[in-house]
């Protein structure tokens, strides 16, 4: 297995390993010196794996949320690459949410906190220059220390222009016009901080009630029978609306806002943490 030598002299031995992920193979990796994660990407996903490399090679000193990056190594195979980062331990934003889910107002305190500190930190990368390209509740992860941010292989900046093969991310996460942008054909597809704050937006309302926020029951419509095309442009061609959180109407308020301004008028990460705050979690 590639990247296994380094990943066991990292972690010291005796290494045990645990597969936590299937498609671009992660593994867990602890020993006495550590915990570690090892990525490794074969065929059509060693770039994605290679490219994330680079990200976190470029933005470990300018963004706290990918700081970890700073005691990452990588390589490359025979059509494959690998990369190990550390291990890092804390909840992710939809771990977080999972009481909200269950409609126990006893969780609302702690998922406020990690919905305000995902924000912040989405905020820094922003002022870094940096989109993450790829945010949803699952990819934050709450550690001991700050947030950190996961899956960063479509991420970019000035400094490393977006990927060919970037399609918007989770689409039903996406803004209508980043959307657009995919469907004109034009590429790469460029992402910018008012489709993350939307992205934000639509994946706190994910976690907080395990549904999308577009309600497609009420529009008749099964997304799962849809290619991501074919879903694209039904969206676009059709007003789909929002569902409701009717145990928590305080945050679908603030949710409902950042989904439904225009993007020139979309609050910034930073505003949605703030608004996030202000919300009283009885």
């Amino acid at each position: 297995m590639i990247g296994r030598a380094d990943a066991e002299a990292l972690a010291g031995e005796p290494a045990q390993w645990e597969q936590v992920a299937s498609r671009a193979a992660v593994w867990r990796v602890s020993g006495p010196r550590g915990l570690w994660a090892l990525k490794i990407g074969t065929g059509e996903d060693a770039a994605a794996v290679a490219r994330e490399a680079a990200v976190l090679q470029q933005t470990h000193s300018l963004v706290p949320g990918l700081s970890y990056g700073g005691r990452a190594k990588a390589g490359r195979g025979a059509g494959s690459a690998w990369l190990i980062t550390p291990w890092l331990e804390g909840a992710s934003t939809w771990n977080r949410f999972e009481g909200v889910r269950q409609r126990r107002e006893d969780g609302r305190a702690s998922a406020l906190a990690a919905a305000v500190d995902t924000c912040l930190a989405v905020s820094a990368l922003h002022a870094a220059g940096w989109v993450h390209g790829d945010l949803q509740p699952h990819h934050t992860v709450h550690t001991a220390a700050a947030v950190r941010l996961i899956d960063c292989a479509w991420a970019s900046s000035p400094s490393l222009p977006p990927s060919h093969g970037y399609l918007g991310g989770l689409l039903h996460l996406m803004s209508p016009e980043l959307m657009h942008r995919v469907e004109s054909r034009v590429r790469p597809v460029t992402t910018d901080p008012s489709d993350e704050v939307y992205a934000l937006a639509a994946g706190l309302w994910w976690a907080a009630t395990g549904t999308w926020h577009r309600d497609y029951a009420a529009m008749g419509v099964d997304p799962a029978r849809f290619t991501p095309t074919e879903l694209r442009r039904l969206l676009l061609r059709n007003r789909v609306p929002h569902g409701r959180i009717t145990h928590w109407p305080a945050l679908e308020e603030v949710l409902q806002y950042a989904l439904t301004r225009p993007s020139a008028d979309r609050p910034t990460a930073e505003q949605l943490g703030q608004w996030l705050r202000q919300i009283n979690p009885q």
